[in-house]
C-alpha cells in the first residue's frame, strides 16, 4: 500500500511540474503564490513531500487548475 501511495504522490508532483512549467512559473513563483518554500515545491514535484487535499486544492488554484486536473488519470 505504501509503494502505491508514493506512485501517486509523485505522479501528482510530475503533473504540477509540467503545468507550472508550462504557464511559464518557477519553482520560486509558484511557492510564494501559495505561501510555501521553493524547496517545498521542489520535493513535492520530485514526489518526496506527500500533498494533503488542502495543500493539492492550494496548489491547484494557484495553477488555474483543479485537484481533479492535478489527479485525473493517476487511479484506474
Amino acid at each position: 500500500m505504501t509503494e502505491e501511495i508514493e506512485v501517486v504522490h509523485r505522479a501528482i508532483g510530475a503533473r504540477v511540474q509540467m503545468i507550472r512549467e508550462t504557464l511559464g512559473m518557477t519553482q520560486d513563483d509558484l511557492a510564494k503564490k501559495i505561501g510555501y518554500t521553493r524547496a517545498s515545491i521542489a520535493n513535492i514535484e520530485a514526489g518526496r513531500q506527500r500533498v494533503p487535499m488542502h495543500q493539492l486544492e492550494e496548489i491547484a488554484r494557484s495553477l488555474s487548475t483543479t485537484p481533479k486536473h492535478l489527479m485525473k488519470g493517476i487511479w484506474t
